[in-house]
């Protein structure tokens, strides 16, 4: 199992401290599973207090002894529930808070003020911009296992080419994947932060359906298996001469690889082809621009500067009402991470940003063409960590 350096998780804890300290922070209470992970080492029922200086406190509600073995932190405490924090936190020298941090982009409104109640700090105040920038920048302990995962992603590519085949369902094309994936490990839940966006694993989606519009925040939609999901793999049987789009994110060790292919059972029509090549130009071209001080809307910019010398402006990330604002966006421990690649985004490229990029066009007659591939921001330019090929066609009969 691995288990998270006690140097890296104490990294991570000082850089939030050094975040904390000039918005007069006196501590943070972590308790989502995502931030748990990364400044604890493990999910578990648990409260993690970070103090502005001195050593974190894992408060653990449920399976202390586990915690001790899956953790590297030092503190790590037994707790009923909010109600034995302040007496805990008194013993350890915190007898009051005045700006307590915790993550108001996610904790829900009763426990909010359940943590009001039971900690009466004089304020409660969002920790989560801190600790988004923290997370943004990726040490080189997380490259590493990012780059297990990309190779992951790569497998799992052509998992997808050795089984496709005319007549099979979107999902049962998934499901081989998925069982492959989940052999070699694979954790199967993929995480994202923003609110009622949900994503099983991502998409693979086929012929005009894909362009068919999903409640999650993609050009690709597709039907799905109910409308109690309606997004992804459906029922659908596979044909030749149409596009397939492979969009199933990698994950191991709790991080997060996306990348997409397009697959097709012998030749693309001519205009998807053209659209593919197109994709390709775009990607190649920002992976040129990548490095320090760009900014992720010159990004996007080029990309759609691109689509339009080619005329397919109007398809570029979807048409009409599909149409998404964004070509790229970071990956980690979650799939959404920032920085996110729109028009107007400010946010300037830093060495241990991982960015994927993705340059798709949506024809809603015929389908869906495009690639991703995911980079890693380095001091110069950028480090590409998905290799799978390129090769559209497949000739299996």
């Amino acid at each position: 199992m691995q288990k998270t350096p006690k140097d890296e998780l104490s990294k991570r804890v000082r850089t939030l401290q050094a975040r904390m300290e000039p918005e007069q922070i006196d501590g943070a209470l972590i308790v989502h599973n995502v931030n748990l992970f990364y400044f604890g080492g493990t999910v578990q029922q648990a409260y993690l207090f970070i103090p502005v200086s001195g050593e974190p406190i894992f408060f653990v509600r449920k399976n202390p002894e586990r915690v001790k073995r899956e953790s590297t932190l030092d503190n790590i405490v037994p707790v009923r529930g909010p109600r034995d924090l302040p007496g805990l936190l008194a013993d350890y020298g915190y007898p009051q808070l005045n700006r307590l941090g915790m993550e108001l982009d996610v904790l829900p409104v009763n426990q909010y003020f359940r943590y009001l109640k039971a900690l009466k700090p004089k304020e409660i105040v969002d920790i989560w911009p801190a600790i988004q920038a923290v997370r943004t920048i990726k040490s080189e302990y997380e490259i590493g296992l990012m780059r297990e995962a990309a190779s992951l992603a790569d497998f799992m590519v052509e998992t997808a080419r050795n089984t496709l085949r005319e007549g099979i369902t979107e999902v049962e094309l998934a499901a081989a994947v998925e069982a492959a994936a989940r052999a070699k490990g694979h954790q199967g839940l993929i995480r994202m932060r923003t609110f009622n966006q949900e994503n099983y694993w991502g998409h693979l989606v086929s012929g005009p359906e894909a362009c068919e519009p999903a409640f999650i925040n993609s050009l690709t939609g597709g039907w799905g298996l109910s409308t109690a999901l309606p997004s992804g793999a459906g029922r659908r049987s596979i044909s030749r001469h149409e596009p397939v789009i492979f969009d199933l994110c990698a994950c191991l060790n709790g991080y997060i690889i996306d990348r997409t292919r397009t697959l097709c059972l012998g030749s693309l029509p001519d205009k998807l082809k053209k659209a593919y090549e197109v994709t390709m130009e775009i990607e190649q071209a920002l992976e040129k621009m990548v490095r320090p001080g760009v900014t992720a809307g010159e990004l996007y910019l080029e990309a759609e500067r691109i689509a339009e010398s080619y005329g397919l402006g109007e398809y570029f990330m979807g048409r009409g009402d599909q149409h998404v604002g964004f070509c790229g966006h970071g990956v980690g421990l979650e799939v959404d991470e920032p920085p996110v690649i729109t028009k107007r985004s400010e946010t300037a490229l830093a060495p241990g940003m991982v960015i994927a990029i993705e340059p798709k066009f949506g024809f809603p007659d015929a389908g869906i063409v495009g690639v991703e591939d995911t980079f890693v921001v380095t001091e110069t330019g950028s480090e590409k960590l998905t290799f799978a090929g390129y090769d559209v066609e497949i000739d299996q009969e």
